[in-house]
């Protein structure tokens, strides 16, 4: 079902607006009396949150207008998760040193956020740790590709090549992410080691998404930038306190970060064949825990 760009446009604002708004919302439901804070509920109520800031409104918004899968461009062949695979390198590199280099243990470290659980040997811990991960992935998932699909039909269609895309837009988000991680760096809170790693990382996935992706087909610009844009946003002012309260260097440091992989998502999906390999990415930046995921919530220490 193709639908009007007007109706795509208003996904999209209605999309980013649970993304961006949501920390503000989960800040004032909190303070209401009886909110579940702490045990069993209050575990849940977190994970639930996840998948509502992120992945609710694109799937209700699909299922609303009757185009299913169709909305997140995942009608396509489902091999290409294959392909995929070689995306995850850069990200599980990246989480394993991290973890390493923060002193943890290496089989925890290649464990990932399962590993963490793990190591506090909480069956209950370990359980909602898998909940949330399950949250996490479903909801980035969600979020990126319905926001590349529909603003591919809801603006003005300025066509860029998809080597072009991803090298403007994905190297651009590495060098904002850069520059505020450096800047960052002079106080305490982030080594320039650490900073470093996450931009090369970040540098080689947009390369390795540029060895997959067809030299020839275009993909109009608003399929880049409306991902791009709300997964920064939504990092700016869940992290950073927005651009006039706070610390924007934080939103700009890890916004940058996130979203080249939104780039590298939104071009994987405009490539049609090839959307089922942001899956696998996908499940990586949030099996290991970094400042590459999309989702502001899930963001590691030092984001």
């Amino acid at each position: 079902m193709i639908i009007e760009s007007d109706e795509a446009r208003s996904d999209v604002i209605l999309a980013a607006a649970a993304a961006v708004l949501g920390n503000f919302l989960i800040g004032i439901v909190s303070q209401l009396p009886l909110y579940p804070r702490s045990g069993v509920p209050g575990m849940l109520v977190a994970v639930f949150w996840i998948f509502a800031v992120t992945g609710l409104v694109p799937l209700l918004l699909a299922q609303y207008r009757g185009d299913g899968v169709r909305a997140f461009g995942l009608d396509a062949p489902r091999a290409a998760w294959r392909r995929g695979l070689l995306l995850v390198v850069p990200v599980v590199v990246l989480g394993v040193l991290q973890a390493l280099l923060v002193g943890g243990d290496p089989l925890g470290a290649a464990l990932g956020r399962i590993g963490q659980a793990l190591a506090a040997a909480a069956p209950l811990g370990s359980a909602m740790a898998v909940l949330e991960l399950v949250a996490l992935i479903i909801g980035g998932v969600l979020l990126t590709t319905f926001l590349t699909v529909r603003g591919r039909e809801g603006f003005k269609p300025v066509d860029l090549s998809l080597t072009q895309a991803l090298r403007t837009f994905g190297l651009g988000a590495a060098g904002v992410a850069l520059v505020a991680g450096l800047l960052r760096s002079l106080g305490p809170q982030v080594g320039t080691g650490a900073v470093l790693l996450e931009v090369g990382a970040l540098v080689a996935l947009v390369l390795l998404a540029d060895r997959l992706v067809p030299l020839g087909p275009t993909v109009p610009r608003g399929a880049i930038l409306a991902p791009m844009v709300v997964v920064a946003v939504a990092h700016l002012f869940a992290l950073g306190g927005g651009l006039l309260f706070g610390n924007p260097l934080i939103g700009l440091h890890a916004g940058g970060l996130a979203a080249g992989t939104a780039v590298v998502v939104a071009v994987m999906v405009s490539a049609r064949h090839m959307a089922w390999a942001v899956v696998p990415l996908l499940i990586a930046v949030h099996w290991w825990p970094t400042c590459l995921s999309p989702v502001p919530i899930s963001q590691a220490p030092g984001c």
